[in-house]
């Protein structure tokens, strides 16, 4: 009798958690009801461990699950297996973003750690290359480099990954397998799994970030931001420098931007569908949500944990690097440097700034600041309370 009692206990408890979980996976997304600052999908608010649709993401790479294995060679710091009687490894860190947020001149004097190998920045391969991109706008020689080892003119090879890093570092490794090597391509940051947001379901099933920490838990995940605002000055900049353009060019674009984004949302789309769609969220052209980091970070939270992601102010960057770089070495556990060593990286001529460029207008609109100190607002704020950090609402309240 007691077995009986048992075993019908187990039963209902098994239906029960089998009810929650089908719940949890068929939930409808939160629909689209006003503003474009309200509309976040709830979609995502459960990961589960380890995924557990985990063959469901493997058909988006199944070259990748197929060739790297569960466990890396204990006598490499960075994640190295043996293969077809070689040596292969993937990054030790990635930084991961974000755009026009001061990552060429971080990379820069981050690599001139002992410990760290300096490769080439942003190979853009997860996010573009593995789907066809074969630009070549940095690094021009050493992406030809590349395809003359894979005897292809086609980037998208996991091959091509793997040799990328090799070329630059495999000498190096040979003599010291502690050393470790990233990879700085700042389209991670909003990378999906598919890489063409063609998904059908309102929102991407998976991004970059489960895919990377499906085969690479332990990784190192790190970021850069700027103030929002200010951001989206400097990638209309970039994005507009061979035009003339004005002050209120610059207003317009804003104006034209955001409500692009509201169509979008009118056509009942979440603000996560919209942020990772090819229509809004194409960082080839200058579109404000690129700012709203909540949206893209989110998704590296949610897979690695608060606790492994490590991100930085581009304002304490520039006013403390003294205090931010070896906080970032502790993150990454390298060892210390000397006060004289740190020095010497600090003093490095700062990159990719524009200074050295003359502006097309020194500042924006005071109407242009508040159309996006508006918009991005209620985007900081639940950043500041994904990074439990009141920092990230860059002086707001």
């Amino acid at each position: 009798m007691l077995k009986c009692i048992a075993l019908q206990h187990f039963i209902v408890t098994f239906a029960l958690a089998g009810i929650l979980i089908l719940y949890l996976m068929f939930e409808p997304y939160s629909e689209v009801t006003g503003s474009y600052l309200d509309s976040t999908s709830r979609y995502r608010e459960v990961h589960l461990p380890q995924y557990a649709d985990s063959d469901a993401l493997k058909k988006y790479a199944p070259e990748i699950f197929q060739r790297v294995p569960s466990t890396f060679h204990p006598d490499y710091r960075s994640p190295c297996w043996s293969e077809r009687a070689s040596l292969s490894c993937l990054p030790y860190f990635y930084l991961i973003g974000s755009y026009k947020c001061g990552t060429s001149d971080l990379w820069d004097k981050l690599v001139q750690h002992p410990g760290i190998l300096p490769v080439a920045k942003e190979p853009h391969w997860w996010a573009w290359r593995r789907f066809g991109y074969t630009g070549a706008p940095i690094n021009g020689v050493i992406v030809r480099k590349i395809r003359n080892i894979t005897k292809s003119k086609d980037d998208s090879s996991f091959d091509w990954y793997l040799n990328w890093f090799d070329y630059q570092t495999n000498a190096s490794l040979a003599r010291n397998k502690q050393l470790v090597f990233g990879d700085a391509s700042i389209t991670q940051l909003w990378g999906t799994a598919d890489g063409r947001a063609s998904y059908t379901d309102p929102e991407p099933r998976f991004v970059l970030a489960d895919l990377i920490h499906s085969i690479q838990p332990g990784a190192k995940i790190f970021a850069i931001l700027r103030n929002p605002v200010d951001r989206a000055l400097s990638e209309f900049f970039y994005t507009h420098k061979k035009s003339k353009m004005s002050r209120e060019d610059f207003h317009s674009f804003v104006e034209d931007s955001l409500g692009e984004s509201q169509r979008c949302l009118d056509a009942r789309k979440s603000a996560r569908a919209c942020a990772f769609s090819l229509e809004i969220g194409n960082w080839q052209k200058f579109v404000p949500i690129h700012g709203a980091y909540y949206l893209y970070l989110r998704e590296w939270v949610e897979a690695y944990g608060l606790d492994k992601i490590h991100v930085i102010r581009t304002e304490d960057w520039i006013n403390s690097p003294e205090e931010v770089l070896p906080q970032l070495y502790r993150y990454l556990e390298l060892a210390t440097v000397s006060p004289k060593w740190l020095s010497k990286i600090l003093a490095r001529k700062v990159k990719n700034t524009r200074k050295n460029r003359k502006p097309q207008f020194t500042a924006m609109m005071n109407s242009t600041r508040q159309l996006l100190e508006d918009f991005y607002h209620p985007w900081n704020r639940k950043l500041a309370d994904l990074l439990s950090d009141s920092k990230f609402l860059w002086g707001a309240t």
